[in-house]
């Protein structure tokens, strides 16, 4: 015996659910795969941001009770973007860190002693050193995946200027060591410098 309309009806009713739930469940399924992921990658990025965070306080902890080198300034950068200005005699150096950062560093006002070092540490960073134009350079670099530019000549030695050492350690960064030209007014240095920074 045949079925009647309404037992059609529905069957096809119960079909077009099924289908539907079906649909529906793939659906759900394909965005929490989503969410899990976005929740993982989350979750990765917080955990190398907590350690970078615990380094950071534990050498903060460990250089407390050291006396300070008034000789080495430092300039240290990590998840940021930053813009230093140091306008002074350097008679040690310039300590430099970037860490997953952008820095941009003018030394272009400083008075740099002979045998004065400027030493850039960088990991997944941009950094921008401007020296003056009234110095020989010494280059030493280690890299790893580093794009380093110097826009100036090492070769070209003048006895009577002081020598700064640039050293660099870097790892998938971008360095770019630049000259600046001399400014002969102090006064109008620090304030260009105060302004751009």
């Amino acid at each position: 015996m045949g079925k009647s309309k309404r037992e059609l009806k529905k069957e096809m009713k119960k079909e077009m659910k099924d289908k539907m739930k079906t649909k529906l469940k793939v659906k759900v399924k394909k965005k929490m795969k989503k969410v899990k992921l976005l929740f993982i990658v989350v979750a990765i990025l917080g955990a190398v941001i907590a350690v970078a965070k615990a380094i950071e306080m534990l050498l903060e902890k460990k250089n407390k009770d050291r006396p300070k080198d008034t000789s080495l300034d430092q300039v240290f950068s990590l998840f940021a973007c930053s813009k230093d200005c140091i306008s002074k005699t350097i008679t040690g150096g310039i300590m430099a860190g970037a860490y997953f950062a952008s820095q941009k560093i003018d030394c272009s006002a400083c008075e740099f002693t002979d045998g004065s070092f400027i030493a850039i540490k960088s990991a997944c960073a941009y950094v921008n050193v401007i020296i003056p134009e009234n110095v020989n350079v010494k280059f030493d670099c280690i890299n790893l995946c580093t794009y380093v530019k110097q826009e100036y000549d090492t070769e070209a030695f003048d006895e009577s200027l002081p020598t700064v050492y640039v050293a660099l350690k870097g790892a998938f960064s971008s360095v770019i060591i630049s000259r600046a030209a001399v400014v002969a007014d102090e006064d109008t240095t620090e304030e260009a410098c105060a302004a751009e920074c």
